[in-house]
């Protein structure tokens, strides 16, 4: 909608009937447009940018189902529109079809002025209510989103502070955490609000390199280096000068790469493969990693004195089961940005939906989140709210737990019994099998989980 005011479309063959219905309506905001059918394109649709679309199909015996094309090109235009239809029995044929076109309310002509009058105020009601709604969650958008991320939770908000705090420092920062944390997110905030702003970010998946070509794509190579070198390659660290270099997945680079990085980041310079004159450089450098790098540094699987010089400053963005009270939001900036791209009419989610999401304990976290509001989107028809029934069966704890119909069912007990075990395992998965955490994370005390352990044997 283009401004405050309802915009109500009628298509039909007759101006005069659209008067007939609506001019009872003067009296409240309400902008009406009428295109005459046959003769008019749906294109026009775009000027007026409906909130509302009536099909008057009187008289269209010969136009009706073309007149169906309309109902898409609508919501695609404004996926909130409501779409009415005008139908004569003559046409009643049409029902089924303009079901599945997606026509939200089907009024039987003839029908009175005050019904279709009635009908129209009732969707400015809904119209205005809806818009309230989506102002609202713009607020809170507003008020709890930071550089891309979104959080009303305390350690969110902690996070947000730190970030800022070390933002402007020259530190090298190490961020760590589980996968689907937000670490690129976190990266990103890191440089926006540095000194280095102006300069290049650069992203470098150090997983997704070769350990081969290592050197190579970080420090670049001259020409003639080695066989396939038929031409000087400029590698990340020379990109990112005056910038900031992101090495996400750090823990992946083999031993002499991490020779080579320390070198570099001690020394402020470094040398192309084949190359013989040193190249200064002014870098920051962010880094990220799931894995422990201590456990590593212990192992000697990673170096001590690159783990220092890495870890200048650490953050740590929370998993999505420590900021429960984050997930409402995070969904509803989901919903709304997956509906918007697959031009859905999808407004929001029941109760019993959000309790769900809630409940859940997501390993995969805000990633795992997005991908299953996504998911929800695509499959969706025409519902206008996410009801729990859409919910992915595995999230729900109690539906996974449910008998097989033909099974007998077994005493409470037995059912608890079955409920604790299965808790006892995804904690111990996901703290990769450290009882202590583990234990912790379920409020019991270590003993006592290594006794429910021998009592399920779990392995």
């Amino acid at each position: 909608m283009r401004n405050n005011t309802f915009q109500l479309c009628w298509v039909g063959n007759d101006e005069c009937r659209m008067h007939l219905f609506l001019d009872k309506t003067v009296d409240i905001p309400v902008q009406l447009h009428f295109l005459c059918f046959p003769g008019s394109e749906r294109t026009m649709l775009k000027d007026i940018h409906p909130s509302a679309l009536f099909l008057d199909l009187e008289g269209q015996e010969n136009h009706g189902k073309e007149l169906f094309h309309w109902i898409s090109h609508c919501k695609e235009l404004n996926s909130r529109a409501r779409v009415l239809l005008l139908l004569p029995d003559s046409l009643s044929r049409l029902v089924p079809e303009a079901i599945d076109r997606g026509v939200d309310w089907i009024l039987p002509v003839p029908e009175t002025q005050s019904h279709v009058s009635f009908m129209v105020k009732c969707l400015i009601n809904l119209y205005e209510a809806e818009s309230s709604v989506s102002g609202f969650k713009k607020e809170l958008y507003r008020k709890h989103s930071f550089e891309g991320m979104i959080g009303v939770s305390p350690v969110m908000q902690d996070i947000f502070q730190r970030i800022k705090k070390c933002a402007v420092s020259n530190a090298n920062i190490l961020i760590r955490g589980e996968s689907g944390t937000g670490k690129e997110l976190v990266a990103l905030a890191i440089h926006n609000l540095s000194k280095r702003r102006q300069g290049n970010l650069v992203t470098v998946n150090c997983a997704a390199i070769h350990d081969s070509i290592h050197q190579s794509e970080l420090f670049g190579h001259e020409k003639g280096a080695f066989t396939d070198a038929k031409y000087r390659r400029i590698g990340y660290f020379e990109v990112a000068q005056d910038g900031t270099l992101f090495l996400d997945e750090i823990g992946d680079i083999s031993p002499s790469t991490q020779v080579a990085l320390l070198r570099v980041i001690e020394g402020k310079e470094f040398f192309r493969v084949g190359g013989l004159e040193p190249i200064k450089v002014n870098v920051r450098v962010v880094s990220a990693t799931n894995r422990n790098l201590e456990e590593m540094v212990r192992g000697g699987r990673f170096r001590e004195d690159l783990f220092y010089r890495l870890n200048g400053f650490s953050l740590t963005p929370p998993p999505l089961r420590e900021r429960k009270e984050d997930i409402p939001l995070l969904a509803e900036f989901f919903l709304k940005k997956n509906a918007k791209r697959e031009a859905k009419p999808v407004v929001g989610f029941t109760e019993e939906a959000l309790d769900l999401l809630g409940c859940y304990h997501w390993p995969g976290n805000v990633r795992e989140l997005e991908n299953e509001i996504q998911r929800i989107i695509i499959q969706v028809d025409e519902e206008r709210m996410i009801s729990s029934h859409m919910i992915s069966r595995h999230m729900n704890v109690i539906e996974s737990f449910r008998s097989n119909p033909s099974m007998i069912i077994p005493s409470l007990k037995v059912r608890m019994n079955q409920v604790e075990e299965y808790f006892i395992k995804e904690a111990l998965k996901l703290n990769y099998g450290n009882r202590t955490r583990a234990a912790r994370h379920l409020g019991i005390s270590r003993e006592g989980l290594h006794k429910k352990i021998v009592r399920y044997r779990i392995h």
